[in-house]
């Protein structure tokens, strides 16, 4: 899952996704900034199939935890918290 946020946020910010390290790449030093956060969001909560209505809570809680922790790895953490994207945050296939 981490390395699926990686891949949007690359898709977002324009970056190489070899760039970003899933423990210590940071979302804002990596040019995001607020209306970033909220398109690569948006796109990871449509990957994952989140609904409308479960979408509105969680929206909320990963943007707090990107301000909190604007790494991959925290994001995929907050999904899985969420209830959402499997059992492991790094553990889905792909660059």
């Amino acid at each position: 899952m981490a390395r699926t946020v990686r891949r949007i946020w690359a898709d977002v910010l324009e970056v190489d996704v070899a760039s970003i390290d899933l423990h210590h790449s940071d979302f804002f030093e990596l040019g995001g900034y607020s209306l970033l956060a909220l398109q690569s969001i948006g796109r990871l909560l449509a990957e994952y199939g989140v609904d409308e209505v479960a979408s509105v809570e969680l929206e909320g809680a990963l943007l707090n935890r990107l301000f909190e922790d604007a790494t991959p790895m925290a994001q995929a953490e907050c999904l899985v918290a969420g209830g959402h994207g499997g059992a492991a945050p790094g553990g889905d296939a792909g660059p």
